[in-house]
């Protein structure tokens, strides 16, 4: 069995005698997916929450940077002046815990002029890397010809070196070739396929995963306002969540991170698997990041992934561990089940498992959330990948009957302030699902065939009632509630109250829009044609 340390881009093997720290000496793990207890677990919502505190710990990080993503933006400001403080526009986040400049940042600008040029992704990352922190990049593109395929462009299937190119000239500039690693990868499983990870290392102790890719047009805030100068290029609402980690479960995030840089150089599947793999620098850090452990919850964790070539199960009838995941909590759920997801269960294979679970399970309520209108491939790209926002509403249609009138389906929608007709979507981006306030699955991966088996992707199982409840009061008083209306009086911390809550909101905001008035909240039933509501935007479908 070899070992493998890299310098640079080229990767190098050592002798089976190297005194180089390895990952079997970090928290005593061995084999990825493990289950992991007492992790420290902090959830992020949306854009301003989340970019800023991704770049507060990328600012603290003395030693490593390690990212791989589906996509980057250098130009990607992380951190943006808000009508709202931070504070109040992140209840899960500790205030003290930034060393960020806070003048930067008070809520007293109307203009993108003042947004500071060290928020800027590469600006922050290249002073990194003058301070002498080594980071590695690694970043999916398309091949060739499916970028070129009508409509590409639209749905971020575009060339990333061109983008990247600004990061390598800057290390140039600076002299800091050898401490910035860029590698652009397109050996996706298949064309439709792609390296869908979302994940940044600091130190080899802290990790983040999600649905975030590090994109300028991933920025919003909570509030998902109708006209929002802070976003980028007139850039729809889009809401999204992440998770930061520290703890043992940060093992898995490295070993995946080093498979998927092993296997960017050698194209070789049966190196990439069987490699004694070394941490890109060595665990045993002197540097410490401050993390917010004192308002982490502990979690029980373990990591899932949808990569079909480095398993061992050969078989055509290849289920990823994500899949798995979802297989085993919905044969658990009792009581209640919320997922917020970009596909929701365009997987036929998923969706009768769960239809099976409403049978058995007479008290279980579903609330399902997605895009009003999911950014799928179109008609020709359609036909390869065998995907279509058909699949999706027959698949929910399905479990509406499955349940009964306990599967509720929902879109988010944003409304102008002053122009009761006027609306749009806010995008769902997340991949969430919370189980009977127990059990949690986020990472890449929707719910469609691309992320249980034909793309790469990385996902956490986290266990933890507390967790669990805290991040699903959080979104639904985001949904339900988003300008924080004090007389806002609903049990959300009920699953049962706030069941009926969404089910009121919904309808009243059907009546409303066929009333010419504005909807409150951000609730829209997304069969709202099956409901006998009118569109709550125009080409919404």
């Amino acid at each position: 069995m070899f070992r493998y340390l890299f310098f640079g881009e080229k990767l190098i093997e050592l002798q089976a005698d190297t005194n180089s720290t390895n990952l079997d000496n970090y928290e005593g793990r061995k084999l990825f997916g493990e289950k992991t207890v007492d992790n420290n677990v902090i959830f992020t919502v949306d854009g301003e929450e989340t970019f800023r505190l991704i770049h507060d710990m990328i600012y603290q990080s003395k030693s490593t940077i390690s990212i791989t993503s589906y996509d980057i933006d250098p130009k990607l400001h992380l951190i943006r002046n808000s009508e709202l403080s931070h504070q109040q526009q992140s209840p899960s986040i500790d205030e003290t815990l930034f060393t960020s400049n806070k003048e930067d940042n008070k809520p007293n600008s109307n203009s993108k002029s003042s947004l500071n040029a060290n928020h800027i992704l590469e600006n922050l990352l290249i002073q990194k890397a003058i301070e002498g922190v080594s980071i590695n990049i690694l970043v999916w593109e398309p091949k060739f010809f499916i970028r070129n395929f009508p409509g590409s462009k639209a749905r971020g299937i575009g060339a990333r070196e061109v983008k990247l190119k600004t990061i390598r000239k800057l290390a140039k500039l600076h002299g800091i070739e050898s401490l910035i690693n860029i590698r652009i990868d397109n050996m996706a499983p298949t064309y439709t396929s792609g390296l869908h990870e979302k994940i940044i290392i600091l130190d080899n102790k802290v990790g983040f995963c999600g649905g975030f890719d590090l994109m300028s047009d991933k920025w919003d805030t909570s509030s998902h306002d109708f006209d929002n100068h802070l976003r980028d290029d007139d850039y729809t609402p889009w809401h999204d969540i992440h998770f930061m980690i520290t703890g043992a479960a940060v093992w898995d995030l490295i070993f995946h991170f080093n498979q998927r840089w092993i296997y960017s150089l050698t194209k070789n599947i049966n190196k990439t698997r069987n490699a004694k793999i070394n941490s890109l620098h060595s665990f045993n850090s002197p540097h410490s990041l401050v993390t917010p452990k004192q308002i982490g919850t502990k979690a029980e964790i373990q990591a899932f992934r949808t990569w079909k070539s480095i398993d061992e199960n050969k078989d055509k009838n290849y289920v990823s561990g994500i899949y798995s995941w979802y297989e085993l909590l919905f044969k658990r759920a009792k009581n209640s089940i919320y997922i917020e997801d970009q596909f929701p269960f365009q997987d036929k294979s998923i969706t009768q498992v769960l239809g099976q679970q409403l049978k058995l399970e007479k008290n279980l309520k579903v609330i399902i959330v997605g895009p009003m209108k999911p950014n799928l491939p179109g008609i020709f790209l359609s036909m390869i990948s065998k995907e279509s926002i058909n699949d999706i509403n027959n698949n929910l249609s399905y479990l509406r009957q499955m349940g009964e009138g306990r599967v509720k389906t929902y879109s988010l929608v944003s409304q102008h302030p002053e122009i009761a007709q006027k609306r749009q979507q806010i995008y769902v981006h997340s991949k969430l699902m919370i189980v009977d306030d127990c059990w949690i699955k986020i990472g890449s991966a929707n719910m469609d065939k691309k992320g249980f088996q034909d793309s790469v992707e990385f996902d956490l199982g986290i266990t933890s009632t507390e967790l669990s409840k805290k991040l699903r009061i959080r979104l639904w008083k985001e949904h339900l509630n988003p300008k924080g209306d004090l007389t806002f009086t609903v049990n959300v911390d009920n699953f049962e109250e706030g069941y009926e809550e969404w089910m009121k909101l919904a309808y009243n905001n059907g009546k409303r829009v066929e009333d010419n008035k504005p909807i409150d909240g951000h609730i829209y039933y997304y069969n709202f044609e099956e409901m006998n509501f009118p569109s709550p935007y125009l080409n919404a479908k």
